[in-house]
């Protein structure tokens, strides 16, 4: 019997108790692949602080000569996958997640790491187009099936202390990034107010997982107005819930939304925005719960056949320099 694969994965965005939102999916996907008897270590940077590169940096290079071995490293971001190249020894795989190939100032660094990779892994076709990678796999993060699922909203409610009756709309992002364009939905939401009466947004970000699946299970919708996205989150797991969404086309939205009643592609406009948030509000409905959304163990299942074609490539080379 063949040992189990031994990855190290190098990331600076992980969930811990004081920081509960940062990129669970992440958690989501270690946990799943680990699940599936892969050996993971996790590297964790503090992006918060430059010494946790330093140590980080050290801590790879001590892999060239060091006892522990792996089998490959698994960056996720283009700074970790640049940080990561600091070693030769083992192949690497970068996973991007939107604004380090879809950010101006940031694609240029991503699409420099992107051609050190062994193999690199994206959110969507766009950001596969902006890798300089044709080769690139398309796997976007699943959902956690086991938190996000609908509930009945009158209970998530109650739970969260909001009000029965109000209609509620959901960001569930920073408003303090600009790319989000909070402003945006400010202004779409203040415009339903004279039809709609009392109607409010709901802000969330940095809480725990559980939290947001039931802010999710309270709204009335989400919007999203972003300028870019990879594959945000946020709409997968709304829709798990049954929750409509109101989306700019960005990113894999659109795939995303196709054919599912309820939810709405807009332009990045007030006006529009509002229109489309009117629809939803006025047909009062939550989505087809049997919708299918693609779950965090069928990711990890795609990602385990990008190791293993890096490792299949690794070994026909070595076989090459030794057999020519």
């Amino acid at each position: 019997m063949a040992d189990p694969l031994s990855v190290l994965v190098v990331t600076n965005s992980y969930p811990t108790d004081s920081t509960p939102g940062d990129t669970p999916c992440i958690r989501d996907q270690v946990l799943a692949l680990q699940a599936r008897g892969i050996q993971l270590d996790v590297l964790v940077i503090n992006r918060r602080r430059k010494r946790s590169y330093i140590k980080a940096a050290v801590a790879v290079l001590k892999l060239m000569t060091g006892p522990r071995r792996y089998d490959l490293i698994h960056a996720y971001y283009g700074h970790c996958g640049l940080l990561a190249r600091l070693q030769v020894r083992y192949p690497l795989v970068i996973t991007f997640r939107g604004s380090d190939l879809l950010n101006r100032r940031e694609a240029r660094w991503g699409r420099l790491v992107a051609r050190w990779a062994s193999a690199v892994v994206v959110m969507s076709e766009e950001m596969k187009r902006a890798s300089g990678r044709p080769d690139a796999f398309v796997i976007p993060f699943g959902v956690n099936t086991d938190n996000f699922h609908p509930a009945p909203p009158e209970q998530a409610r109650a739970e969260l202390g909001l009000a029965a009756h109000q209609k509620l709309i959901l960001f569930p992002w920073d408003p303090a990034r600009p790319e989000k364009r909070f402003d945006l939905v400010q202004s779409a939401v203040a415009r339903l107010k004279p039809a709609w009466g009392e109607i409010s947004i709901i802000t969330i970000c940095n809480i725990p997982h559980t939290d947001v699946a039931r802010y999710m299970n309270a709204c009335d919708a989400l919007v999203l107005a972003s300028d870019y996205e990879g594959a945000p989150m946020a709409i997968r797991e709304a829709i798990a819930c049954g929750l409509p969404v109101v989306s700019v086309d960005v990113g894999d939205v659109a795939a995303i939304i196709r054919g599912c009643d309820g939810c709405f592609l807009c332009e990045r406009t007030v006006e529009d925005l509002a229109d489309k948030l009117s629809l939803v509000l006025a047909r009062g409905q939550r989505l087809d719960a049997s919708r299918p959304i693609p779950s965090a163990s069928a990711s990890a299942d795609a990602l385990i056949t990008v190791y293993q074609h890096v490792l299949t490539l690794r070994a026909e080379s070595a076989s090459e320099r030794f057999h020519p």
